[in-house]
């Protein structure tokens, strides 16, 4: 599995320990600490979000990890967030290669 930066501090903020875990521990630990994401804490789905934009949410977020329900519940945090994050991201994305 991969993980990024962001996914060792987000560990180190939830107080885990990833160097004395295997892949799959580390999977569990990183599915558990979601838990606490705003998607589940205010019981929003897979089913409560535009498809398209969580499809896209997840390939952008398998940058992240390799985990397809890791990319998953961090693309449900966003868009319980913002429910076009994903949209907003690529046309920002788009725009800042124009200035390049």
């Amino acid at each position: 599995m991969h993980i990024d930066s962001g996914n060792m501090i987000l560990f180190k903020s939830a107080k885990i320990d990833s160097k004395k875990m295997n892949d799959k521990e580390m999977v569990d630990s990183f599915k558990k600490f979601a838990d606490y994401g705003r998607a589940n804490k205010e019981n929003i789905s897979e089913k409560d979000v535009d498809q398209k934009e969580l499809e896209t949410g997840i390939e952008v977020e398998k940058e992240h990890t390799t985990d397809k329900e890791i990319a998953k519940r961090i693309a449900l945090d966003h868009l319980a967030e913002i429910s076009d994050y994903y949209t907003r991201l690529k046309k920002m994305e788009e725009e800042g290669k124009k200035k390049e």
